[in-house]
């Protein structure tokens, strides 16, 4: 899927898609700019499935791309292969891209692994979101086996500025400090000058309850990370992404 200006607008300029992945275009409200929102029709991904999805933003396009609930990966049967989803971000000189899907819930006993690659022009900004979800806890459900390995990188001019890999065997390690939370959030942001989004964002981090969050700069990337119980990082999210873009969330993550 990729996004072009014409006639001083930005327009979708190609999209290939096959099932089980299909891309909605709702109309957008005034003022705001063209939104993608993808869709998995098959209702979930199993154990040996591959999705790959690639989003382009061209020169002083302005785009947003959600999608329309939350991923659910299901339990793997027996020695069968990881589920594997790729993502490639590509966002070129004058453009925005927020990149904002809804969470991905692994399933007990789920085998998941997604890798997200984000090259990120010099003039460009980048805005987006991950966040997974370890088990079904509304069911009481607790992540006690599985494979989660969720990796990210940003790429600035051809050059690696950021990576980081979340690897999960079952049990939450607590050496990473979940204790007993279920459910991460990682928000990146990547701007020519990321300093006033971190001013901005360190205030709207100041989160009452059992959600902790931080956010930092590393190689220009600003990285926010929120962590604690599914529902309420979600909630915390929306407000945290809502007050750094100023404005709402797509609609589709308030139906």
């Amino acid at each position: 899927m990729a996004f072009a200006v014409r006639d001083g607008e930005t327009r979708l300029a190609d999209l290939y898609q096959r099932d089980p992945c299909r891309v909605l275009f709702p109309d957008p409200e005034p003022g705001e700019p063209p939104q993608a929102v993808l869709v998995t029709t098959s209702g979930g991904v199993a154990g040996g499935d591959c999705l790959r999805m690639e989003v382009a933003a061209g020169p002083g396009a302005h785009a947003v791309v959600a999608t329309q609930a939350a991923e659910k990966i299901y339990r793997a049967a027996p020695g069968s292969d990881p589920c594997r989803i790729d993502v490639a971000i590509s966002v070129d000189a004058g453009a925005v891209l927020d990149w904002l899907p809804q969470e991905t819930i692994v399933f007990l006993g789920a085998r998941l692994v997604r890798r997200t690659v984000a090259e990120v022009a010099p003039g460009a900004s980048l805005l987006g979101c991950e966040m997974v979800v370890l088990g079904r806890g509304a069911s009481g459900e607790r992540f006690a086996s599985g494979h989660l390995l969720d990796s990210w990188s940003v790429r600035r001019g051809g050059r690696l500025a950021w990576t980081d890999t979340l690897r999960v065997e079952g049990e939450t390690p607590e050496g990473a400090g979940f204790g007993s939370a279920n459910a991460l959030a990682t928000v990146i942001g990547v701007w020519d000058e990321p300093q006033p989004f971190f001013e901005k964002a360190r205030p709207l981090l100041e989160i009452e309850g059992k959600v902790r969050a931080g956010v930092t700069v590393v190689n220009g990337v600003m990285v926010a990370r929120l962590l604690g119980e599914a529902t309420q990082v979600r909630e915390a999210g929306i407000r945290f992404l809502s007050g750094l873009r100023g404005q709402k969330m797509p609609r589709v993550w308030h139906v």
